[in-house]
């Protein structure tokens, strides 16, 4: 084979291999983990919006080797795990987060409040300093108590936590907050 052919894999850190999407027929949109691995993914014929119930979405767990040991597929209305096409991604745009308390319930502030409202599931990432609170893979936090620009994370204590320093994202959305199995 030439070497100057694309390829469909490329190394990436750990030498994990990372999919390149080329033909431009499929859209893949994903959550990492602090390793890079594709938590959430989801797919859909290219074009479909983030919206549209035309999602193919997957939750994936990983072991401490990095390796896959378990596939779960969101539940429907009547409480059925469907791996077709028919979820919508539905990701809103990521908060900016500004300082996260050390506190018998932590408190994490943010820019703008956004679309979050109580009850809904997120994942943080890219903090720097409490990185404890850094998405791994299992730790999907619940909001509660929303006052203004700030939230709780319910029932997480982050008084042993490092001390926040600085950055973070909060990501959700419809493929965090579906009920998978």
């Amino acid at each position: 084979m030439s070497s100057g052919i694309n390829r469909p894999f490329k190394y990436g850190a750990n030498d994990r291999r990372e999919f390149i999407v080329q033909d431009s027929e499929v859209s893949y949109v994903a959550i990492n983990d602090t390793n890079g691995n594709p938590v959430f993914l989801g797919r859909a014929k290219v074009g479909i919006g983030l919206d549209e119930e035309k999602w193919q979405i997957r939750k994936i767990t990983y072991d401490s080797a990095q390796g896959i040991t378990r596939v779960e597929w969101p539940e429907d209305s009547d409480g059925l795990t469907r791996s077709d096409f028919e979820f919508a991604w539905t990701s809103e745009t990521d908060l900016t987060i500004t300082d996260i308390s050390q506190a018998a319930t932590g408190v994490v502030t943010v820019s703008a409040i956004g679309a979050l409202t109580n009850g809904d599931k997120i994942v943080i990432q890219s903090v720097t300093g409490m990185t404890e609170v850094n998405f791994d893979g299992t730790n999907v936090y619940t909001v509660a108590n929303i006052a203004g620009n700030t939230f709780e994370l319910s029932g997480i204590n982050t008084t042993a936590y490092t001390a926040y320093t600085s950055g973070g994202t909060v990501a959700f959305g419809e493929v965090v907050n579906y009920t998978y199995s």
